[in-house]
């Protein structure tokens, strides 16, 4: 302790528990001065009142308030407009969490699909089955399939951009990509066709716009293992396990990635789950699709031209 009750910068960091440069920072700033300064040395001394100020900085900046916030509230003496600041910092904080228990539930459903993927590669692929798909809403881009899978990786480079525009957080969305082809024929044989990329939207997000609601049929399912250029064989082996058990199909088809490159570097590591809708829920289903996007997109359906 020096001379006239003063502290110096080394005694105020330690007792403070704050940096030397964190307190000069604090000046610089205009957040805090110190009481005094040697003219000869620089040295900074500062009062008891001062390590006081530089608590009450630090008990605000541990409830998130910025420095500049922290600076406005030291300086302000109306207790109205100092509520208000608070009531600010609620509400954002209120924002931040909700974002946050979105990005868990982003987290949560990838961490699903490695535990699917998992299962799946566990027991050798395909498992065909018959199951009913929920409807849900789900963010949807439709765009011209040219055949190729570089014109489908070149597709999706562009629907992961799309898929942030407008205010959108990656946090919205969830869980596998579905990819969905107007013909599975045309799919199966490389040939042009209408295609759309769907990603379901978390129960907390806000936004509606380029979203449909989708589902609420039954589809033949089946596991394709590697890499999609060899999907052909397995879409085959799942038509004939549907033509065996009866079903007869709509057409168009949605590959569901549980397992890809965003996930694992290693082809062989990748897993698509195939979904054939069944022909009876075909009834006004391709103008629902357009219809609802259409809506929540306010008429602004964003398509992309791959060829």
């Amino acid at each position: 302790m020096a001379k006239e009750g003063l502290y110096s910068i080394g005694k105020v960091s330690k007792i403070c528990d704050v940096s030397p440069r964190t307190l000069r920072y604090y000046e610089e700033v205009g957040l805090l001065q110190p009481d005094r300064i040697n003219e000869r040395s620089g040295y900074r001394y500062y009062s008891a009142e001062s390590m006081y100020q530089v608590q009450v900085i630090r008990y605000l900046s541990d409830e998130g308030f910025s420095l500049e916030e922290i600076g406005q509230i030291l300086h302000e003496e109306d207790l109205v407009k100092l509520r208000e600041i608070f009531a600010g910092k609620i509400a954002s904080t209120r924002r931040t969490i909700d974002y946050y228990h979105r990005r868990e539930e982003s987290l949560k459903a990838w961490y699903e699909l490695f535990v699917e993927g998992e299962w799946v590669l566990r027991h050798g692929g395909l498992s065909p089955a018959a199951r009913y798909i929920p409807r849900e809403r789900y963010l949807c881009y439709r765009c011209r399939y040219d055949g190729t899978e570089k014109s489908a990786a070149y597709i999706e480079a562009n629907y992961k951009t799309f898929s942030k525009l407008g205010g959108r957080a990656m946090v919205d969305v969830g869980g596998a990509v579905y990819v969905r082809f107007d013909s599975f024929q045309a799919r199966m044989e490389g040939q042009p066709t209408q295609m759309a990329f769907l990603e379901h939207m978390q129960p907390g997000s806000r936004q509606r716009e380029e979203t449909i609601l989708l589902g609420g049929f039954t589809a033949v399912t089946g596991y394709h293992l590697g890499a999609l250029e060899q999907v052909r064989e397995t879409y085959a082996a799942l038509l004939e396990w549907a033509a065996r058990h009866g079903f007869t199909l709509r057409g168009d088809v949605f590959e569901r990635r549980v397992i890809d490159s965003y996930s694992t570097s290693l082809q062989e590591h990748f897993v698509t789950e195939l979904l054939l809708p069944v022909e009876e829920d075909v009834s006004g289903f391709l103008g629902e699709l357009m219809e609802e996007a259409a809506e929540g997109a306010g008429g602004k359906l964003r398509e992309f031209d791959a060829t």
